[in-house]
């Protein structure tokens, strides 16, 4: 049988494995925008849309997406991973200063970002450390370009085939 923390080490090193997309998660609270970096994104359903992602327990975010009730979700491009970091970071005091984003239906939408949904109705769900969230999508945009990923404990563009190859 394996120990606990060894097990947990080997958990870590096979979700490593696992490419991911970068997103940043946000809402606007008292009308301050608020975000966080959540790689834990995927898309659930198609009717209705829907997707989901997952927060950790010991950020505030949780608590302030309950209070919004509604998410704003920045898929970030290639190219992005400074957003990525500075969002990631504990303790950050405005993690929008110097930012480019715009208020998108009174949600903080990032500038440049790959992809832009906007989740009006959410549901939360324990699991372990983390709480998943699950978004009904009012909206979803797109723009062209290259995705950013966490692979392997760095962030990647994931550039697109050319046209007639994909």
């Amino acid at each position: 049988m394996i120990a606990v923390d060894q097990l947990q080490l080997e958990f870590r090193e096979a979700m490593a494995h696992v490419p991911a997309p970068v997103t940043i998660i946000t809402t606007t609270l008292g009308g301050m925008p608020t975000g966080t970096t959540v790689s834990a994104f995927a898309s659930l359903s198609i009717t209705p849309p829907m997707v989901l992602f997952a927060l950790d327990n010991r950020g505030g975010m949780i608590e302030r997406l309950r209070a919004s009730g509604r998410a704003g979700i920045n898929v970030l491009a290639g190219g992005q991973s400074e957003i990525a970091l500075q969002f990631a970071r504990h303790g950050e005091a405005d993690r929008f200063d110097g930012l480019g984003w715009h208020a998108d239906n009174g949600l903080p939408r990032i500038d440049g970002a790959t992809s832009w949904l906007r989740c009006e109705e959410l549901t939360f769900i324990p699991g372990g450390d983390h709480t998943v969230v699950l978004g009904t999508v009012m909206e979803a945009q797109t723009e062209p370009g290259s995705s950013l990923t966490y692979h392997l404990r760095t962030f990647r563009d994931l550039t697109p085939p050319p046209a007639g190859l994909g």
